[in-house]
């Protein structure tokens, strides 16, 4: 009885820490993040703090897909911008912006050990975004800002590419940092577009996450 008792404590006891060892499938994660943006009115000139949360899948060694829902604001301004054309419209010359954006991010694990992960990420995902004036008034709706019968979507797909590490105690649960660009598909995040330079506005984020593993 005494061998038959210590045998089963003994099984409960590997089996607790085997369990405790492996790495989980999946972590949640959440964390602060900040924000500048690159357009018409500044270029990564400031930052602003934005939040997410997430879900990271741990299922395969070099390749592991995520989901990530975000939201922050971004502000710009330059008193001395002016039209690049004779137009008689006057574009704004501050805006902040509100968004919110999804996406999916696929992993390339360049390094993953049981308690460390370096890895790249190209993602694919969907921002909506409100630009409004000084006075917190959508710009959108002030046509004067913009040529004439010029108008916009205030949502947009977007190709976030980023780099980062995550690190992780042995109970599963880690501390992660990553850097990357937006690369947003569209010119009017701060309102302007005709009226400015062309090409597409982007927003460059520095992340800190905490996660939070899940089994």
């Amino acid at each position: 009885m005494k061998r038959l008792l210590f045998i089963s404590c003994l099984t409960i006891f590997i089996s607790y820490h085997t369990a405790q060892a492996q790495a989980p499938g999946k972590w949640l994660h959440t964390g602060v993040s900040l924000v500048s943006y690159k357009g018409d009115l500044s270029t990564y000139d400031g930052y602003s703090a934005a939040f997410h949360a997430g879900i990271q899948f741990n299922n395969k060694k070099r390749l592991n897909g995520g989901f990530v829902l975000g939201l922050g604001s971004v502000t710009g301004e330059n008193r001395d911008f002016f039209a690049n054309n004779q137009s008689p419209q006057t574009p704004n010359r501050f805006f902040k912006t509100n968004f919110f954006h999804i996406n999916y991010d696929l992993h390339i694990n360049l390094v993953k050990k049981e308690n460390f992960i370096a890895y790249l990420s190209q993602g694919v995902g969907f921002i909506r975004f409100t630009p409004t004036d000084q006075f917190g008034e959508d710009l959108q709706d002030q046509s004067n800002t913009r040529e004439e019968d010029e108008s916009y979507r205030n949502s947009s797909f977007m190709l976030p590419t980023k780099a980062g590490a995550m690190y992780f105690l042995p109970n599963g649960y880690g501390l992660g940092l990553e850097a990357g660009f937006f690369n947003t598909m569209t010119d009017y995040l701060d309102n302007i577009s005709a009226l400015g330079e062309d090409g597409n506005d982007n927003l460059l984020a520095f992340r800190f996450s905490f996660y939070v593993p899940l089994q």
